[in-house]
C-alpha cells in the first residue's frame, strides 16, 4: 500500500468525511476495495467505508490516524517507512566555523562543524558572522582582510543555507534568537546586498577592500550576478539609506557586474 493510499485511509477513518473529490487515489481505493460511491465528481462515503477503512488500517499494522505536522524520521508512525513525509535529518542543524571561541568544538582546516542551532547559540562568541555560500566558510581563514571586521573578537561563522544542503530555516531561527552583533558576508551582487541590508543587528558588511575588489569584479566580468537579481532587489536596495550598503550598490550600478564570495581577493 502507497503512503498516498494510507494517507487516504486514515482522512477517511479519522474525519470521517460524507464526500470527497473523485481524485486518482480515491478512485483507486473505491475500485480496489470497494470504498464509496461515485456520484458525479464526488465521492460518497458511509459508516460503514468509515468503519472499513480503520480496519484495513490496523490489518496492516498502521497507525488509525495520520500525524498532526512534520515529524522526524526516528518518530515515522508505525508502517510508513521513515523516509516519507519526514523532516530532512539536517533539519535543526547549522554548518558553524567557531574562531577564537573558548571551546571543544573545533573545525578541521578548510573546514565546518554542524551542530543544532540550539547548541550553537550557546558557544561564547561575541559576535556572530552570517556567510552566504557554503564554500566560503571553508575559505575563512584565507579572507585575511575578515580580520578588520573581526577585530580579535571570539566569532562564529555560520552558513545562511540553502535548498540543496542546511536549509535555512535553522540559520535563521538562530540569528532571530541571538541578541550579538552580526557581520553580514555576502556576494558582492545586488540580491547578496539586499540579504545583508535585511540582516537583524549588522555590524558591518564585510568586503574587501575597494580597490582590490573593483580589480577583480572588472577582471571576472560576472554580469550575469548583477543581471540576475538587480530587478527583484532595486526597489528594496534603493530605499536603504545604512552607508556601507547604500556605497556598495551605487558601486555595483556603476560596474553592472557582480562578483562571488568564491571569487573575492584573499
Amino acid at each position: 500500500m502507497t503512503p498516498a493510499e494510507v494517507e487516504f485511509l486514515q482522512r477517511l477513518a479519522g474525519d470521517k468525511p460524507a464526500w470527497r473529490k473523485n481524485d486518482g487515489v480515491a478512485a483507486r481505493m473505491g475500485a480496489l476495495h470497494g470504498l464509496g460511491s461515485v456520484r458525479g465528481s464526488r465521492v460518497h462515503y458511509a459508516a460503514g467505508d468509515h468503519a472499513r477503512a480503520g480496519d484495513m488500517l490496523r490489518n496492516r499494522g498502521f497507525e488509525q490516524t495520520a500525524l498532526a505536522g512534520a515529524y522526524t524520521r526516528d518518530a515515522a508512525p508505525g508502517g510508513f517507512s521513515e523516509k516519507h513525509g519526514a523532516l530532512p535529518v539536517m533539519h535543526e542543524m547549522v554548518a558553524v566555523v567557531p574562531i577564537g571561541i573558548h571551546t571543544d568544538i573545533v573545525a578541521p582546516p578548510d573546514g565546518f562543524v554542524s551542530m543544532a542551532w540550539s547548541e550553537a547559540i550557546q558557544l561564547s562568541y561575541e559576535v556572530l558572522l552570517v556567510c552566504e555560500n557554503l564554500q566560503p566558510l571553508f575559505l575563512l581563514r584565507h579572507y585575511l582582510w575578515l580580520g578588520e571586521f573581526i577585530k580579535n573578537r571570539p566569532t562564529l561563522a555560520l552558513f545562511r543555507g540553502t535548498v540543496e544542503i542546511f536549509g535555512t530555516e535553522a540559520p535563521a531561527k538562530l540569528v532571530a534568537a541571538d541578541n550579538r552583533p552580526t557581520l553580514a558576508f555576502f556576494d558582492f551582487d545586488p540580491k547578496g546586498l539586499s540579504m545583508a541590508a535585511s540582516l537583524p543587528r549588522r555590524e558591518a558588511l564585510c568586503m574587501p577592500p575597494w580597490p582590490e575588489l573593483e580589480a577583480v569584479t572588472r577582471q571576472k566580468r560576472r554580469e550575469n550576478l548583477y543581471l540576475q537579481s538587480v530587478h527583484t532587489s532595486r526597489a528594496h536596495l534603493d530605499k536603504v539609506d545604512d552607508p556601507e550598503i547604500a556605497t556598495a550598490w551605487l558601486r555595483l550600478k556603476v560596474l553592472t557586474m557582480g562578483l562571488n564570495q568564491e571569487s573575492f581577493p584573499r
